[in-house]
């Protein structure tokens, strides 16, 4: 399905469902041992002793081969093979994977949505935390998470990281506006000996809360660094030079011209959603977070290549792990190294 949930993906909702229908939605707070139940994700991954393989061979013959390189991590409860790794990948369970949050603050961990993608290849684990108003004074709603996922096909690590979401625009903003965040991000591969990582990870969650603290005063230096219309053009050319390509203001060639008209198109749409959220929220002096958030919101909302409208899980996907969520990273520390 385009959406990249399919009939053998499950997920666990609170309060509100997603537009596709999959899942479950519910309106009381379960524990992370409790979501995994409800989500339908307490399968397991077990890895095949050898791989079997069929190729055709110089004469156009079929033949069949086998070998014991490659394992297949086959999802128990269905039988479909989720990916082809590597004979010392180490299997972490979803079920590990709760445990795992759970012992972020035990029975009142509280789950806002757990769900897998790619039929199983990949699972989440979005655990609330609290929320602040960046600025103090204005109606900027920022919720904290700790997203927790995994990866069975050989794609993804076991990774930790805060995030959160602005309400009044549903853009995603991950927690690395320094380095004593960062340390706090947890990628382990799946090698080696997986039970010394989970322990690693443990401890890793146990500073969490300092991150959430470390992140609401990296915002509200933000919100309160007051910007005029040069402050912010100049960090939008910045931004936009370093996401895409240097800009010469004064182009004297073909590619120089077209490099300016993209950008001009693009830092006009940053300058579009800037206008309407100082409308929206009624700001009169514009600041550094207001600059910073409409590039965050348009790299979150851009289209893929070629103008492919991308579903909403695909969305996600690229905002939580992929090159929508490294270009969000980059915006935040920008505007965070500007005086």
């Amino acid at each position: 399905m385009a959406h990249e949930m399919t009939s053998n993906d499950s997920a666990m909702f609170y309060k509100e469902s997603a537009w596709h229908g999959i899942g479950t939605t519910v309106q009381e707070e379960y524990n992370p041992l409790k979501a995994i139940e409800v989500a339908g994700l307490d399968w397991t991954v077990s890895p095949s002793v050898r791989l079997n393989y069929a190729y055709t061979d110089d004469y156009g013959h079929i033949q069949e081969g086998t070998t014991t390189d490659k394992v297949a991590n086959v999802r128990a409860d269905t039988g479909d093979v989720l990916g082809w790794v590597g004979k010392d990948y180490q299997v972490v369970q979803n079920k590990e994977l709760a445990e795992l949050a759970y012992s972020l603050n035990g029975h009142d961990t509280v789950v806002e949505s757990f769900g897998s993608i790619r039929n199983g290849s990949r699972v989440y684990c979005l655990i609330r935390a609290d929320s602040f108003f960046a600025g103090g004074d204005t109606n900027d709603e920022v919720m904290q998470y700790l997203l927790l996922c995994n990866g069975h096909d050989g794609s993804l690590a076991l990774s930790g990281l805060p995030t959160s979401i602005r309400v009044q625009c549903s853009n995603t903003l991950h927690q690395a506006l320094n380095q004593s965040i960062s340390r706090n991000m947890f990628r382990f591969s799946h090698a080696g000996d997986m039970q010394s990582k989970l322990t690693q990870a443990r401890e890793a969650l146990s500073y969490f809360k300092q991150t959430g603290t470390f992140f609401k005063e990296a915002v509200n230096t933000l919100a309160n660094r007051k910007w005029d219309k040069n402050d912010i053009q100049k960090f939008w050319l910045d931004m936009y030079a370093e996401m895409e390509s240097p800009v010469v203001t004064n182009p004297t060639n073909e590619m120089e011209e077209k490099n300016y008209k993209r950008a001009l198109t693009t830092i006009g749409d940053w300058a579009e959603r800037f206008d309407n959220e100082m409308s929206n929220m009624r700001v009169a002096q514009p600041t550094a977070w207001h600059a910073a958030n409409a590039v965050t919101n348009w790299i979150q909302h851009r289209n893929a290549a070629k103008g492919r409208k991308m579903s909403t899980e695909s969305r996600i996907d690229r905002n939580l792990f992929g090159k929508n969520a490294t270009d969000s990273i980059k915006v935040m520390q920008k505007a965070m190294a500007y005086s």
